[in-house]
């Protein structure tokens, strides 16, 4: 059950958050290393880890609750006295972390063991590149080909295919043309961009900003 302690991380039982897990109900927010997280994680969960965790952009999703969690659950009640000092509500996290998870025999996703030479894989981000969500909630969902959406808004096929592909960002120019045809804000692709470029960029340079840069609030 919730922990109600007023001005405190609440903690969830890892029952409850397999429930709002199955139904749907809540992001649940992996808080470990990549290299923890490729080795065993929850089906489902997403990875943000501690080390370049920014509670100031930690995005906000209407409708659905976002529970963190680690391996036993210090690394996640960390992770949300970031977010309640940031002036987030309601923030919880799974008591016991995946070693609770586990012992309530709930499943894991363990990685196959890489085969020789192969890449690490990347952790799974909350902000896609405009070019997915243009693929997976434009064109599948309205069956519109790549090669008839570039005649619709005039663009080269070659440029459409980079964009979708992750090779090509969206500049002004090409959120205008996207706006246009779908309806959607002149600004929305672009955002999209900059929230996709903002994310992996805080996972591979934040901590190192972090220690190399006093807020000048603090008296820096």
């Amino acid at each position: 059950m919730l922990d109600k302690t007023a001005n405190a991380v609440r903690s969830v039982d890892v029952k409850t958050v397999k429930r709002w897990l199955d139904r749907h109900e809540i992001l649940l927010v992996d808080v470990r290393e990549a290299a923890e997280f490729e080795a065993e994680h929850i089906p489902g969960a997403l990875l943000l880890p501690l080390s370049s965790f920014d509670p100031e952009t930690f995005p906000v999703l209407p409708g659905r609750r976002v529970v963190l969690h680690c391996a036993v659950g210090r690394r996640s009640e960390a992770a949300g006295k970031m977010l309640l000092r940031e002036g987030h509500l309601e923030v919880m996290h799974m008591a016991g972390g995946l070693q609770a998870w586990k012992e309530a025999g709930f499943p894991v996703e363990e990685a196959p063991e890489p085969a020789p030479g192969s890449a690490e894989a990347t952790p799974a981000f909350l902000c896609p590149a405009p070019g997915r969500v243009l693929a997976d909630e434009y064109l599948g969902p309205l069956g519109i080909s790549p090669a008839q959406l570039a005649g619709r808004i005039g663009v080269s096929e070659k440029t459409l295919a980079g964009l979708i592909a992750g090779e090509v960002p969206v500049d002004a120019e090409m959120s205008l043309r996207l706006a246009r045809y779908f309806s959607t804000a002149g600004d929305f692709w672009m955002r999209l961009q900059m929230e996709h470029d903002l994310e992996r960029t805080r996972h591979r340079l934040g901590e190192r900003i972090r220690r190399e840069i006093r807020p000048r609030a603090s008296g820096g």
